[in-house]
């Protein structure tokens, strides 16, 4: 998770960020994984990684927070388009 930075540099190589969205993997606790696309995000030029802003933060946390209820493996979900600013 990121602010908005001044310089927009990766703060894990200091690479320069550049607004986009990204596809994100995450592994639940119960061994579920689940991907999110189309979220918005600063991605590193140099290392790919994907850092995302507050209110990008909030809307994956409740994503997840919805899908650990059920028992999928797997499970690709869009970013919801209505909540990107």
């Amino acid at each position: 998770m990121i602010g908005e930075y001044e310089n927009s540099l990766c703060p894990t190589c200091g690479g320069p960020l550049q607004k986009q969205v990204s596809a994100i993997p995450f592994l639940l606790k119960q061994n579920a994984i689940v991907v999110v696309k189309g979220v918005p995000a600063e991605v590193c030029a140099d290392c790919h990684e994907p850092f995302l802003a507050g209110q990008a933060v909030d809307r994956v946390s409740e994503i997840l927070r919805q899908l650990r209820i059920l028992s999928s493996e797997v499970s690709v979900i869009a970013y919801p388009e209505a909540v990107v600013a």
